[in-house]
């Protein structure tokens, strides 16, 4: 502080130097061209003219009437000396004279008030002009700013910008301040559009605020209170909306849940009811029948697993649990949980020949394997074409699903990996699913760092394509 105090004398000091040293020239300036003046004959009168204008100059390239009052006393003395009978003297013997110079004394006195005046309104005009351009340039950036933190540290920057003092701010609903330092500080509130949120401590260190400067901390202040108090809305009104989003999607899949369960339920209770009264009965008719509860069992079964998988993902929990896995032998194992997929379609898979594993939650890989591999059953005939390929290209295992189905309607190939969106199959053994089960191949894949992504074949149907990273085992 006493570094920034002295810096500030030394400045004043130098800039009274030079207003002093301006007046000197204006008025040498001024003497040298009356001299001249003088000797082409010109009337004493009419060089009175020029140092005049001299004083005038004078009030124009400095700061403050006393330059001009110090210059026309001097053109006074210069003038009687030079000009005035008897010359080079300070004697005055014309009356007329000496009305001349008090008359040319009063009218510099007065020139150099009003020019000292108009200087200090155009100095006064233009630092409003700069402060009202930093208000516009301050609300400009307060409307485009987001973020409690963010509004907070542009207020913060701009107070340290404009005032030099450090500041710190302390939100009512929050324990800590962001920024500041230590020392004595004056507290301004931050008031929303309906409330006091906060306060605003600026730290003086005894220095005191000067009148613009409590203007200026004032509005940045209040822009800074409208801000937060925007973001505030705007957060609660985003929370209420991701809430409103939230029940939506709980009463759908509700309902979705009670009208999908019900199908296969109810044919698991018929086909039992069923194998009680023919008990003893065709054998081979119960075993169909039995056949037909298994395969409604496991559809329960993978709908539940998609619904506890759902959950988790929802939740925010971390649910990949990876381990060493061979690719070849997840891929079997979904095959496995898909009941009828040979019997019912003309299915192929392929393995590439070296054998891969990648570090994988099996689980749920397996779990997107059958996903894809039951959409492809859903939306096929009976005997319709489904193949499963891997291949294996630049540290990523490719896992590709194709069948001959009806395929993917134009534009959804992105919107089918969405929640709740089900398509409903053409076979008779079809199934309305609730639409969980792409939603969840998306979650678990990208959940890998890897990228899954739907097309239409050009022969026909639908190919589901994702990867994972792998690599060759030793």
């Amino acid at each position: 502080m006493r570094k920034i105090d002295k810096l500030m004398k030394r400045a004043a000091s130098s800039e009274r130097l030079i207003y002093t040293l301006r007046t000197v020239i204006m008025v040498a300036i001024s003497t040298f061209i009356c001299l001249l003046l003088n000797q082409a004959g010109v009337m004493k009168e009419n060089v009175l003219m020029v140092f005049l204008i001299g004083v005038l100059l004078i009030g124009a390239f400095t700061a403050g009437y006393e330059y001009g009052i110090f210059g026309a006393v001097v053109s006074v003395l210069l003038f009687n000396y030079f000009f005035t009978v008897p010359v080079h003297t300070f004697a005055i013997m014309n009356p007329d004279d000496v009305a001349l110079m008090v008359l040319f004394l009063a009218a510099s006195c007065i020139s150099s008030g009003m020019t000292a005046r108009f200087r200090k309104q155009l100095s006064i005009a233009e630092e409003n002009e700069r402060a009202a351009r930093r208000m516009s340039e301050m609300s400009e950036k307060f409307i485009n700013v987001t973020g409690r933190d963010r509004i907070i540290a542009l207020g913060i920057r701009y107070i340290r910008e404009n005032t030099g003092y450090e500041a710190a701010v302390h939100i009512f609903d929050d324990v800590s301040e962001k920024e500041g330092s230590e020392g004595r500080y004056v507290i301004f509130p931050i008031g929303g559009i309906v409330r006091q949120i906060g306060e605003l401590k600026v730290f003086t260190d005894d220095r005191g605020i000067g009148a613009d400067q409590e203007i200026f901390i004032r509005a940045a202040a209040g822009q800074m209170g409208i801000a937060l108090d925007r973001e505030m809305i705007y957060s609660e009104q985003e929370q209420t909306r991701l809430e409103v989003e939230r029940e939506h999607l709980k009463s759908s899949m509700l309902r979705s849940i009670s009208h999908d369960f019900r199908t296969p339920l109810t044919g698991i209770i018929g086909d039992c009811d069923l194998i009680l009264k023919n008990r003893g009965g065709d054998s081979v008719q119960n075993e169909a029948l039995i056949k037909d509860i298994r395969e409604q069992s496991l559809w329960l079964t993978r709908t539940m697993e998609n619904i506890l998988s759902m959950t988790k993902i929802e939740n925010g929990t971390d649910f990949i649990d990876k381990n060493r896995e061979v690719i070849e032998d997840l891929v079997y194992e979904a095959e496995g949980h898909i009941t009828g997929l040979r019997e019912h379609r003309r299915f192929s898979d392929s393995m590439p020949e070296e054998l891969l594993t990648a570090d994988v939650d099996g689980r749920l890989i397996i779990q997107v394997l059958v996903n894809l591999l039951d959409n492809a059953v859903k939306n096929t005939e009976e005997g319709g074409y489904i193949r499963l390929s891997v291949s294996f290209q630049e540290g990523k295992a490719y896992f590709v699903v194709e069948d001959d189905g009806r395929g993917i309607e134009p534009g959804k190939e992105q919107q089918i990996f969405g929640e709740f969106i089900s398509f409903v199959g053409k076979g008779p053994d079809q199934k309305h699913g609730i639409g969980l089960g792409l939603t969840i191949c998306k979650e678990v894949v990208e959940a890998h760092g890897g990228r899954i992504w739907a097309e239409n074949r050009l022969e026909g149907g639908a190919r589901f394509t994702f990867w994972v990273n792998a690599e060759v085992a030793g």
